[in-house]
């Protein structure tokens, strides 16, 4: 419910069902007259009447949870309380389960019943509390009476802070678990990959001459190669279109994908930076100073059974490849922060072409050259020549979903094509003018 109109509606909705009225017929001016005189009377009981009324939508005389689900919401968004409609479930549990002592599953108010009046007096405090919140600005006395009716509605099990802080983690992983499972998998799959390779070199001879920082960017990058596989997953539509209509989206939650893709940019941003540091403030000053007889008895086929110069590891096509990825990502990825992306940053002439959606998408298509030094850098590598066997593989499962993708572009791009020439648009302007 969008704003104070719907509240209003419902509220003449239920002044009309009392007077056996039809809604969508209208009323004369006597019963708008009524109408008025029974919404500002300043009797407790009327008052309290047509609240559970405007609860009570199918007129039992009893409220179920639901029904006081509905009118949190209701109230929510007429005084746009955007928190505590995205919460109402919770809260009307917790009403309920106050209300409700006996678990009748529903709260029923009868002109006799002390006991019911009075919770249902708790029921309008509640309403008191949503619009006292929204009008309460400034007036330090409504806040105080505010968080004094606020209290008197948690239930006596939920003031404890233990029991507070349970329930508030039980109701964070029963909203998210979706989430939290995918991520927990994906993080214990980098987690194990870096450990297995950070093992392993410990356990070879690159690990006499340069001891753990071979381990540790050895580790890191096989993280990459996962990441580099994973990222564009998140991002193919038609992939992700059709997973939607299976039955894995009761278990994954494929409406989170761009707060995926983003998270698993920014693990490849932490690997990068430390597989660039490892390498270049460790690994390669530890071959230029180690005692040549050692290096060339440790390493001496790797490096062809000579002592390398730094220049000559830099300029070397592992190295060229790996500086040439890292400038690569530096800009796609600052293009795609929300800065240069909402063209929030206001760059001068010409360079302020680089925000906006434009240069954050055309950029985006410049990792599509990452994927091809990736594969020469993997190559060329110093240290072991089984590159196919883990780097292929992530980047035929990136060329397989990087097709698709682009064939909808390029489809996209064409209607796009046809709008502009409609439009008479020039042909050479940014496909993004047109729409």
């Amino acid at each position: 419910m969008g704003d104070s109109k719907e509240f209003a509606g419902e509220l003449f909705v239920t002044l009309a069902r009392r007077r056996n009225l039809e809604p969508e017929n209208g009323i004369t001016k006597d019963k708008l007259k009524e109408f008025w005189e029974e919404m500002t009377d300043q009797n407790f009981d009327s008052s309290l009447r047509i609240f559970f009324d405007m609860c009570d939508k199918n007129g039992d005389g009893k409220l179920t949870e639901d029904e006081v689900k509905e009118v949190i919401i209701l109230s929510a968004s007429a005084n746009k309380l955007a928190t505590l409609k995205g919460h109402a479930a919770t809260y009307a549990a917790l009403i309920m389960e106050e209300l409700d002592p006996d678990h009748l599953g529903y709260i029923e108010i009868k002109e006799s019943d002390t006991y019911h009046y009075r919770s249902l007096h708790q029921i309008w405090q509640l309403e008191t509390l949503l619009r006292g919140m929204v009008n309460s600005q400034g007036n330090e006395k409504i806040v105080k009476c505010s968080r004094s009716v606020a209290r008197t509605m948690i239930p006596k099990w939920y003031r404890n802070p233990i029991n507070r802080s349970v329930g508030k983690t039980a109701d964070f992983i029963h909203e998210n678990w979706k989430r939290i499972w995918v991520l927990s998998l994906w993080l214990a799959l980098n987690i194990e990959l870096f450990l297995w390779k950070f093992f392993q070199y410990r356990r070879r001879s690159a690990y006499e001459v340069m001891g753990y920082c071979v381990c540790v960017a050895k580790g890191a990058a096989e993280t990459l190669k996962l990441n580099m596989a994973l990222i564009l997953l998140p991002v193919c539509r038609n992939t992700l279109t059709r997973l939607r209509s299976t039955a894995f989206s009761s278990v994954i939650p494929f409406d989170d994908n761009i707060n995926f893709h983003k998270t698993i940019a920014l693990a490849i941003t932490i690997g990068i930076v430390i597989h660039t540091i490892a390498h270049v403030a460790c690994d390669f000053p530890r071959l230029i100073t180690c005692p040549k007889p050692k290096l060339i008895n440790l390493l001496g086929p790797s490096f062809s059974y000579q002592q390398p110069p730094y220049l000559t590891l830099l300029s070397s096509a592992p190295g060229v490849t790996g500086v040439l990825m890292v400038i690569i990502m530096i800009f796609s990825f600052t293009l795609a922060t929300h800065s240069f992306r909402r063209s929030v940053v206001k760059l001068p002439s010409p360079l302020h072409h680089l925000a906006g959606f434009n240069a954050f998408w055309y950029a985006h298509h410049l990792l599509v050259l990452v994927y091809v030094l990736l594969l020469v850098h993997s190559y060329f590598i110093y240290l072991t020549r089984e590159w196919y066997k883990k780097t292929v593989g992530p980047c035929l499962l990136c060329g397989t979903q990087i097709s698709p993708s682009l064939s909808a572009n390029i489809n996209d791009m064409k209607q796009k094509s046809n709008v502009c020439a409609d439009m008479d648009v020039p042909i050479n302007s940014s496909p993004l003018l047109c729409l």
